[in-house]
């Protein structure tokens, strides 16, 4: 009778640690399954930002069709006089900026120069 109440109780036992891996399981399986519908919900709603961006530009794009030739002529005309002149103020500034470094180094060296002689001057007074 003793070896039935503790084999019965190992039973019980293994049937109960069964019960709670199952559950255990169930519990993480579900939740794995809500993560990965909330990726897929988000992925979906940035689908649906990006449609509605994109049916927000094409309804506000000014179409070039409905401009006749003579207008497209002017704007490209002005286009490319703004890209010559952006060409033009690059080239400035690229020459500004070598003939400042030029400037800065003349007075480094004509430094560097004063104070070769002065360092001479001082080595001859101390002679």
């Amino acid at each position: 009778m003793a070896d039935l109440v503790t084999e019965v109780t190992y039973y019980s036992g293994s049937i109960i640690t069964g019960f709670f891996i199952f559950f255990t399981m169930v519990i993480i399986f579900f939740i794995i399954r809500e993560m990965r519908i909330m990726k897929t919900a988000n992925l979906d709603l940035e689908k649906d930002k990006l449609r509605l961006l994109e049916l927000h530009e094409t309804a506000t794009a000014f179409s070039f069709t409905r401009l006749s030739p003579e207008q497209t002529g002017a704007i490209r005309e002005v286009e490319n006089e703004n890209a010559t002149l952006e060409t033009n103020i690059f080239a400035k500034e690229k020459l500004l900026e070598k003939r400042i470094t030029r400037l800065e180094n003349f007075v480094k060296s004509r430094k560097l120069d004063n104070l070769l002689g002065n360092v001479e001057q001082q080595e001859k007074k101390v002679k």
